[in-house]
């Protein structure tokens, strides 16, 4: 009687076993391919530099109030928002004089294609005198700024 139990037990572990190792190779169509058969994805135009100055440069037009420095680097859909009133009514959301510069953190930035236009999204903080505020800018494959918020 023993013999009969330990027999049905060796047996259903080799059933149960095989059924395991057997299944990996039954989803194996729905696994992902492996990383030599996927396509590479396009590299991003934006050099790391040149967007950094850009960042600056604008955040510098930001501070002074150059609206028309501003509109000259903004693409046709942002210029008509980047009025004196707006730019105004932004500073005066965070603090009435922001003071000087204080200090500049590290710029973030993930560039990302939409359809066949490529973007770059920046976030930089800046800490001034009265206040600190994170910029998130947004420049288009020509590297002309396509949105900007701050927080």
């Amino acid at each position: 009687m023993k013999f009969r139990t330990l027999s049905r037990i060796v047996a259903a572990a080799f059933i149960a076993g095989s059924t395991y190792a057997a299944a990996p190779a039954a989803y194996a169509e729905d696994a992902p391919q492996p990383a030599a058969e996927q396509p590479a994805q396009a590299k991003s135009p934006f050099d790391e530099k040149v967007l950094e100055q850009h960042v600056m440069a604008t955040v510098a037009r930001f501070e002074k109030g150059d609206i028309d420095g501003l509109q000259a680097e903004a693409t046709t859909e942002l210029r008509p928002h980047l009025t004196a009133e707006q730019i105004s009514g932004a500073k005066a959301e965070y603090a009435p004089k922001w003071g000087a510069r204080a200090g500049v953190g590290k710029p973030l930035m993930t560039a990302g294609k939409e359809g066949d236009k490529w973007y770059v999204i920046c976030e930089l903080a800046v800490g001034y005198k009265a206040t600190a505020v994170v910029y998130r800018l947004t420049y288009d494959e020509n590297m002309k700024l396509a949105g900007l918020f701050i927080r």
